[in-house]
């Protein structure tokens, strides 16, 4: 059943709820006392005014007893206002004013204790200590303190809740100090003016009406929030540097007994004995057959500073060994052997094995000790120096992964020479990718020696890994963003392309050879658009084909149902890798790129087609092609 509206009134949670109601009850009441007892109340302040004592101890004693009349107010049914009045007719405007400020910055102090639960047996015997602060309807506010200390019985009321509510002490006495001495100046202003003009009513109401009436105001106009305010968090802000050393070293027999380089690198981070663990490309271990003994003969020799846990282990060669089922092997691997975060993991094989089995290790026991032994020509330049990791899913190529750099990276030469021909020279695209976007003089160096690195010539061939691992090297650790937080992929050129021809092949291109086509089209957009000269992109495109590159593979010609470029997709798949917004790098000369935010489709579409035809480096410089 509803509640009537009269009893809610009268419930201290009504009271406040009805605040006009209670505001129009208190001052009905004050006018009908003052208009029945007005003549009463003039005469006895005329009385006292008349027979003021002279004595400077009795004046001195009227002044304290006032002080305590109006310090007791919240304790004894005195009015205060009338104690005021009194105050000022008794000892004039300026002991009056004296008189009044302390006594109500005494009250209000002895109200607030009350409250507290400071004066324990008065706060008992009032039945003040069984109160809660929660327990009040009514949440008492600044202003609100301020409007009531000139309202009678709400001013003592208002000090205790204050207390109750454990309103800040230091807030509280100066807030009513500052509202005792503005209110103790009002009331010797109304005593001085009813002494002089006898308006008696007026006055008393005004001191007592209107600032009940000005809280009212205000509550009535005060913006009510539509919901309840949210807390702002508190927050705890850190901030931390990690530093890495990121060694890349060069040698040749690597596993040769009496080379020092892999023990000191071991040794350099583990102390006085390093436990181990091996991962190898099983295509390399098919063909170097003795390359297993001679990694076992070399960790025999250097016992027991190393200690090899076991023969190595073999894993799928290429893109076959970047599946979750790979993924859970090497974790099996690594869980029977017992390693924990102190031993270390050589990963020995191309880039899709390093990835592979760096996935691995940044995720058991949340991070390994690795040190990568690439052994493909784009592995050496390129893949084994980043810190990138990851394996294929969902048919999306490195969908899962992790930035985790390895402990080490080692290059041996010698490991390179087992490659077939093709995976030889599909490492060198990494070589002009890099030297295409940041040293046109190595560009240069590249084309004058094309056929000796077409024909993998060892010198030439050398230079060419060290300076492409060098300049890799350079961007990761002096660019500032290491773990690619930005949204800038200068070292992606080409790649967009790449990723998506290597899936349409099934991985039947090299990804060395999927880079090449993706910079060949590439290099054809950005000189539709004005970017690249006719004279650079045709460099780029002849010094790739002197590399022995094909531009021209079947799989730029594949379309789905509806005849839309399958290649072209990959635009989309490349914007979802970098987490939303497109970021292609495109060339602005040789040795200089710039970060494209949106691709033009129909000058893409073009580039295309110019590529998908093409029979030869200079198929794009005829008399009709070259607008």
């Amino acid at each position: 059943m509803k509640r009537s509206s009269l009893p809610r009134a009268f419930s201290l949670k009504g009271t406040t709820e009805n605040y006009w109601l209670s505001l129009l009850v208190f001052s009905v009441l004050v006018i009908a006392s003052f208009l029945l007892f007005e003549e009463q109340i003039q005469q006895l302040l005329e009385h006292l005014g008349n027979f003021l004592p002279d004595d400077p101890v009795q004046r001195t004693s009227l002044a304290l007893l006032l002080v305590a009349l109006l310090a007791l107010d919240v304790l004894l049914p005195v009015p205060s206002s009338l104690v005021a009045l009194l105050a000022v007719a008794a000892l004039g405007a300026i002991g009056g004013y004296l008189v009044i400020f302390v006594g109500l910055c005494l009250g209000a102090a002895l109200g607030y204790w009350l409250g507290a639960g400071y004066f324990r047996l008065l706060s008992s015997w009032l039945g003040l200590r069984t109160w809660q602060p929660g327990q009040m309807a009514y949440r008492l506010s600044t202003w609100s303190l301020i409007c009531l200390r000139g309202v009678p019985v709400l001013a003592e009321t208002s000090v205790l809740a204050a207390g109750m509510q454990r309103y800040p002490l230091r807030q509280f006495l100066l807030v009513t100090t500052l509202a005792n001495a503005g209110l103790a100046l009002a009331y010797a202003a109304i005593g001085s003016l009813l002494v002089e003009q006898n308006a008696l009513l007026a006055t008393i109401l005004a001191s007592m009406v209107l600032p009940g009436l000005f809280l009212g105001a205000r509550s009535l106009f005060k913006p009510r929030p539509m919901q309840p305010r949210i807390a702002q968090p508190e927050v705890l802000e850190g901030r931390f540097e990690v530093s890495y050393h990121y060694p890349v070293l060069f040698s040749d027999h690597l596993f040769q007994v009496d080379n020092p380089c892999l023990r000191q690198q071991l040794l350099q981070t583990s102390g006085a004995r390093a436990t181990v663990l091996v991962f190898a490309d099983e295509q390399l271990l098919h063909c170097c057959p003795q390359l297993a003994q001679q990694i076992g003969d070399y960790f025999s020799a250097h016992a027991p500073e190393l200690y090899l846990k076991a023969a190595p282990i073999a894993v799928p060669a290429g893109e076959l060994c970047k599946t979750p089922d790979v993924l859970q092997q090497l974790y099996a691997h690594m869980l029977e052997h017992g390693l924990d975060r102190h031993c270390h993991v050589l990963a020995l094989g191309g880039g899709a094995v390093l990835d592979a089995v760096g996935y691995a290790c940044a995720t058991f026991h949340r991070g390994m000790r690795l040190v990568r032994i690439p052994t493909t020509v784009l592995a050496q330049n390129d893949a084994g120096i980043g810190v990138k990791n990851g394996i294929n899913a969902f048919a999306q190529k490195n969908l899962l992964g992790a930035f985790y750099p390895a402990t080490a990276v080692i290059n041996d030469f010698q490991l390179l020479l087992s490659l077939s021909p093709r995976d030889q020279v599909a490492g060198l695209a990494e070589a002009v990718k890099v030297a295409v976007i940041k040293d046109a003089p190595f560009f240069q160096w590249m084309e004058e020696q094309a056929e000796a690195l077409a024909g993998f010539e060892h010198s030439a061939s050398r230079y060419a890994i060290r300076r492409c691992a060098e300049l890799h090297l350079g961007h990761i650790t002096g660019a500032g963003d290491p773990f690619e937080r930005g949204n800038g992929r200068p070292l992606d050129y080409g790649h967009w392309a790449a990723h998506k021809l290597e899936n349409l092949s099934q991985h039947r291109l090299r990804h060395g050879e999927a880079v090449a086509v993706g910079m060949a089209l590439d290099a054809l957009y950005a000189n539709a658009s004005g970017l690249l000269s006719d004279a650079e992109t045709r460099r780029l495109l002849q010094l790739l084909d002197r590399l022995g590159f094909n531009l021209c593979p079947a799989e730029l010609n594949l379309k789905d149902a509806q005849g839309r470029s399958l290649v072209l997709q990959g635009l989309e798949e490349f914007r979802q890798h970098l987490g939303g917004q497109l970021s292609i790098p495109m060339l602005k000369r040789l040795g200089q790129s710039i970060d494209l935010h949106h691709i033009e489709l129909p000058l893409m579409e073009q580039a295309l087609a110019r590529l998908a035809g093409s029979h030869g480096p200079d198929f794009a410089w005829t008399e009709g092609c070259a607008q």
